[in-house]
């Protein structure tokens, strides 16, 4: 099947990145790969010899019309601005869209496919995404990696990037047609005009001074600063916070969604309650079997969503820390205390939302960023200041029935994410019909072995139901 062709635009096409997009490309300086990914476990329909190349087919079909999929970045001139996007054209499938097949079939050959995989950058002068089909797993199975840079899209924007190749019914067909961004500026844009822009976006900010300065004022005289001081915890040290190489590893499992439905309503928690609970009682045997568990609770990093309902595109996240309660031996106190927890988090996020910045001015930008970060890995400053965390859990709701790709079922669906200097252990979750798939991306420096805390995940999980009252 050939690939679908478009009409060529009278104009390229460019749209501006906001400061937090472009700030993910800037943190690539310090030598960590700022994408996100997921691996789809597949079944084979059974007499489809050709399952392979009619999934290509698939995929070409239904990313060929979407157009963030052509968007290529173009550097401002003398960094006076944020780079943008810019339409690249027709897609090479060649080199966004391989296949491989497993030396050996397993879990374990998979997990590290996917780890050298995930461990490779995006090429910069092509668009910020990449697929690959990898055959010979066992049960006549097909996996399905993918992977956006996350200037390009958050967690969010990602499942409803993938939920354009998925279909409810194995029988629906191949979507057709596609147009151009609208919101894309005219190609003849000057260095004079992106000059313009990034003074304006300058001077927007410095409008807006007055207006924050007043609310510090007020909120000073309300105890505001004192108030946001005091949440803020300092993490301790643990293997997870050091510097880190260019290597990846990955662990996957999924956990039955009912078993941890099972537990919230027992326990009178949250979903992500249990599920914060249940990683950290893998962490904390983690930490235990290698005699450097700290005496102070560890303390999350969770991603949270900005995004206002119905709206698309970019990023519009922050982080907000949660202590773990690694300290506490029995799972249902560790339970509870994340539960006050959670629930003070939510407020503090609520109360400082408008004064989270997700955005900031382009001007200079890709060069003092970019240094920072530089200073930040050359300088192993990780190692040398404080913690505000030991890692990072996001939990992303995803789509609560079975899916299709292709005409064939999808078995699970793990999420793979980003690890950093001062953070090389990502846990993600996404649910998933009746499973909470869960996806581990560690430095091999900070955890060699995310399989063991894929199985620490599970322990935890069961003990918590043995405990459920009831």
């Amino acid at each position: 099947m050939s690939p679908p062709t478009r009409p060529p635009s009278e104009a390229a096409q460019r749209k501006a990145l906001t400061g937090l997009d472009a700030l993910f490309l800037y943190l690539e300086s310090a030598g960590t790969p700022m994408h996100v990914g997921s691996a789809m476990l597949i079944d084979k329909p059974k007499g489809r010899r050709q399952f392979t190349a009619s999934l290509r087919d698939h995929l070409i079909a239904r990313l060929a019309p979407l157009p963030m999929l052509r968007w290529v970045l173009e550097e401002a001139p003398m960094a006076l601005d944020h780079p943008s996007w810019r339409d690249g054209g027709e897609i090479d499938w060649q080199a966004h869209l391989r296949s491989s097949r497993l030396p050996s079939a397993g879990a374990a050959a998979l997990a590290r496919r996917l780890a050298e995989l995930h461990a490779e950058p995006l090429d910069r002068d092509r668009p910020l995404w990449r697929i690959e089909i990898i055959d010979g797993l066992p049960k006549g199975q097909v996996a399905l990696y993918m992977k956006s840079h996350h200037a390009l899209v958050d967690g969010q924007a990602g499942v409803a990037l993938t939920r354009a190749l998925v279909d409810l019914e194995a029988g629906a067909g191949a979507a057709e047609g596609g147009a151009p961004d609208k919101a894309s500026a005219p190609a003849g844009k000057s260095k004079r005009a992106r000059l313009r822009a990034s003074a304006a976006q300058l001077g927007r900010m410095l409008r807006g001074l007055p207006e924050g300065v007043r609310q510090i004022r007020e909120g000073a005289a309300s105890d505001w600063l004192g108030r946001l001081r005091d949440s803020v915890w300092l993490a301790p040290k643990t293997p997870f916070n050091r510097t880190i190489g260019e290597a990846r590893r990955v662990g996957l499992v999924s956990l039955p969604l009912a078993d941890l439905k099972r537990c919230a309503k027992g326990f009178g928690v949250s979903l992500n309650d249990v599920v914060m609970c249940v990683v950290a009682d893998a962490l904390r045997a983690d930490l235990a079997r290698r005699r450097c568990l700290p005496e102070d609770p560890l303390v999350a990093a969770m991603p949270v969503s900005l995004r206002e309902p119905g709206k698309e595109g970019g990023n519009e996240v922050s982080m907000v820390q949660c202590p773990l309660g690694t300290d506490v031996a029995d799972p249902v106190d560790r339970l509870h205390a994340i539960r006050e927890a959670t629930r003070a988090i939510k407020g503090r996020v609520s109360a400082f939302r408008g004064l989270i910045p997700t955005d900031f001015p382009g001007l200079g930008a890709p060069l003092w960023v970019s240094g920072l970060g530089q200073l930040w890995h050359r300088g192993r400053l990780t190692e040398r200041l404080p913690a505000l965390a030991n890692l990072v859990i996001s939990n992303v709701p995803g789509p609560p029935v079975p899916l299709f790709i292709g005409g064939a079922p999808i078995r699970h669906w793990y999420p793979l994410s980003i690890v950093t200097h001062g953070l090389g252990l990502n846990v993600t979750l996404l649910s998933y019909a009746d499973s909470m798939e869960v996806g581990v991306v560690s430095a091999p420096e900070c955890l060699a072995r995310p399989e063991t805390l894929c199985r620490g995940i599970e322990r935890g999980l069961a003990r918590l139901l043995k405990a459920v009252p009831g």
